[in-house]
């Protein structure tokens, strides 16, 4: 059984670069800027119907929330679409409306409007969430502010933010190394607060108090991040 992740959100979108980049886009700025972990599916790379389907459920499983982008009906999302309403798993769906104006944009749109592979296979989604757009600015605005901003522990970092706003820039950093190795310890958080004038102890005590951190001692201590 995964273990549930409420600091991951699973991203589902179609590998048309113009969309990609939006999306890898995405991934880098909510990193830089929040302690959510954003899951990019790379379904190109599984080969294995049987452990796409296993790799793509326990993803979406353990993750908080879940990007899907319809843009295209591509057949891969359809079908992450189709497992997180199945699970249940909280999702929104986002919708490129841009028309297509590149010469490889264009064959793409064609075989969507007359009917071939790619025609969407999404239906009877009324009433979820749905954010059309044409910028990734405007994307990212919308995806942040009506269903990021919702999730428990993005509320309680948003929290975190007003009252510790000199401690936010400092945990972004204790965030990040926990991306990358799953747990940090505390030399790591003395480097990163060398110089600042914050002691080790009152961060960590304001991000446990918070709820976005976990301290833990013994032969696997460390900090990590919550399992709730």
């Amino acid at each position: 059984m995964a273990v549930s992740k409420p600091y991951q959100i699973f991203v589902g979108c179609p590998f048309r670069r113009d969309i990609r980049k939006n999306f890898d886009k995405l991934k880098s700025e909510i990193e830089r800027d929040t302690p959510l972990s954003i899951v990019l599916a790379d379904t190109t790379a599984v080969s294995s119907t049987d452990y796409l389907l296993e790799n793509i459920t326990t993803l979406i499983r353990e993750s908080a929330g879940c990007i899907f982008d319809a843009s295209g009906g591509n057949p891969n999302v359809s079908l992450e679409v189709g497992i997180a309403h199945a699970l249940p798993a909280s999702f929104v769906l986002t919708l490129y409306t841009r028309q297509p104006r590149t010469r490889e944009e264009r064959p793409a749109e064609q075989i969507v409007k007359h009917g071939g592979d790619l025609k969407p296979i999404i239906a009877d989604l009324q009433g979820r969430v749905r954010i059309e757009y044409k910028t990734y600015n405007g994307m990212k605005k919308h995806v942040v502010e009506r269903y990021l901003a919702k999730l428990p522990f993005m509320a309680r970092w948003n929290e975190f933010k007003r009252r510790h706003a000199s401690l936010a820039p400092h945990a972004l950093r204790i965030f990040s190394d926990l991306r990358t190795s799953g747990r940090s310890l505390r030399p790591r958080v003395d480097a990163i607060l060398d110089g600042s004038g914050i002691a080790t102890t009152d961060l960590v005590e304001a991000l446990t108090e918070a709820k976005l951190l976990v301290s833990k001692r013994g032969r696997s201590g460390g900090y990590y991040y919550p399992v709730r």
